[in-house]
């Protein structure tokens, strides 16, 4: 079939779903596909996977997300936009199929690289992939020519993660994982569910550019997950020194990122009930950068989440650049309901200690819903505020990076935390990935369809 009649078989099967919105998902402008979801638009890139010879083996296809008024956004914000896990599966489906039909217009060969969000994966209780296989026939492709990806397995359900990765390798598709960090446990994790590809983050493979010691380390990990017999690839390759290190720890390969114009982002410290005092970390943090923003509320005391909010949401409509958010405590909670009742230009937010509303009065519920921006939650393993399953739970449904810090209380001054410079290298890795800009192509008019964030408060 001609990329026209792709694009309208697509729409109508997309169509007749049960969940779908009365407005077809695709169009084709110019030669590409777009997709439009609850009014906001989608569109693809695609990174290349090269091997150690430096030949492209396959892409690594990537989503550009526009709001409905036309902002760059982050490619999680659609997910925020999902009301239900039944829409997560549709999304998930629907992007997934937007970058195989561009893969197809544009004749990439070579393996796809597509993700798979870790909530469609725990939705689905068995047969993995089979409705996707089925997209692919459509295409003249086949599940040989895929690698599934998820970059957040879902840890509290090894056991359903592991049944759906054999599910798909069962199927032909090959399934690789994302290893983030640096720590050997998340490694042997990753290891045990059994994926055919290990991808190395950027911030996990850093150091080895700059230290010996932390390149060989590097290298005996590369080896230990080869002797499983699962390939390891580099992600977020920007040089050829860093090409030439995937050489030197054995990788199989690299992902070769495309270097996008540095933006300045604005960091805003949000405190939690009282205010951060002069010692808490947040002030010192304030004090060494005059350029952070502070959200100081009216009431610190008896807070109250409208007002709270509100504050919140005037300081981000301050800032003169992309913001990074930095919550403590119940300010966390407050960046979770501002991010269900409004909208900006957020790149990623550091959420230390959220204290659990549910537990205190301070706000009514804790807000469970995705956050369209990515986040690292940082919790301990006896928190007055927070229970360790309680800070899974959130990290889980917000989509956080879940950082557990070990027996440190409320990661307050009471807890002996004054500078906590852990908690700055987890704000540069935020920074770093939010000096990638969004996609420079124009958003255009996107089909009419409800959306459901609000502009502003």
């Amino acid at each position: 079939m001609s990329q026209a009649s792709l694009v309208a078989h697509f729409n109508q099967q997309f169509h007749q779903a049960d969940w779908a919105a009365a407005h077809i998902p695709f169009a084709l402008e110019e030669g590409k596909v777009v997709a439009s979801f609850y009014g906001m638009r989608l569109e693809s890139a695609f990174e290349s996977i090269l091997d150690l010879s430096d030949q492209v083996i396959g892409y690594q296809a990537q989503l550009s997300a526009f709001s409905p008024r036309g902002a760059g956004v982050s490619p999680r914000a659609p997910y925020a936009v999902a009301l239900d896990e039944d829409s997560i599966v549709y999304l998930d489906r629907l992007i997934r199929t937007l970058h195989l039909l561009n893969a197809v217009g544009e004749g990439l060969t070579g393996r796809l690289f597509l993700e798979v969000h870790s909530r469609h994966i725990a939705q689905i209780p068995q047969n993995h992939g089979a409705v996707f296989e089925s997209l692919l026939r459509d295409c003249g492709r086949s599940p040989g020519d895929i690698v599934l990806e998820t970059t957040e397995p879902v840890f509290q359900e090894a056991r359903h993660t592991q049944q759906a990765i054999a599910n798909f390798q069962a199927r032909g598709f090959s399934v690789a994982l994302s290893q983030r960090g640096a720590h050997s446990q998340e490694l042997d994790h990753l290891l045990t569910l059994g994926p055919d590809i290990i991808k190395l983050s950027r911030q996990s493979w850093l150091a080895a550019e700059v230290s010996a010691e932390a390149g060989r380390e590097l290298a005996e990990r590369v080896q230990q997950i080869k002797r499983q017999g699962v390939q390891v690839f580099l992600q977020g390759v920007t040089s050829r020194y860093q090409a030439r290190m995937a050489h030197w720890v054995g990788a199989d390969g690299y992902q070769d990122s495309i270097r996008y114009p540095v933006e300045e982002t604005t960091v805003i410290l949000v405190p939690g009930l009282g205010d951060s005092g002069p010692d808490h970390w947040q002030s010192r943090w304030g004090r060494a950068h005059p350029a952070y923003l502070r959200v100081r509320q009216d009431n610190w005391h008896q807070p109250e989440v409208t007002a709270w909010v509100e504050t919140l949401d005037r300081e981000i409509r301050r800032a003169s650049s992309p913001v990074i958010l930095v919550g403590h405590s119940l300010g966390c909670i407050a960046i979770a309901e501002w991010a269900q009742r409004a909208w900006a230009d957020i790149r990623g937010a550091l959420l230390a200690a959220p204290a659990d509303v549910d537990q205190r009065p301070f706000f009514d519920t804790t807000p469970l819903r995705p956050l369209p921006f990515p986040s690292v939650l940082v919790a301990s393993d006896n928190d007055p505020y927070l229970a360790p399953e309680r800070a899974r739970q959130f990290a889980e449904h917000w989509g956080s990076r879940l950082v557990n810090l070990g027996p440190v209380g409320h990661l307050n001054v009471d807890s002996g935390f004054g500078p906590w410079p852990e908690g700055e290298a987890l704000l540069d890795e935020l920074r770093a990935e939010a000096l990638r800009a969004p996609s420079e192509s124009l958003a255009r008019a996107v089909c009419a369809a409800r959306p459901v964030l609000a502009e502003s408060i």
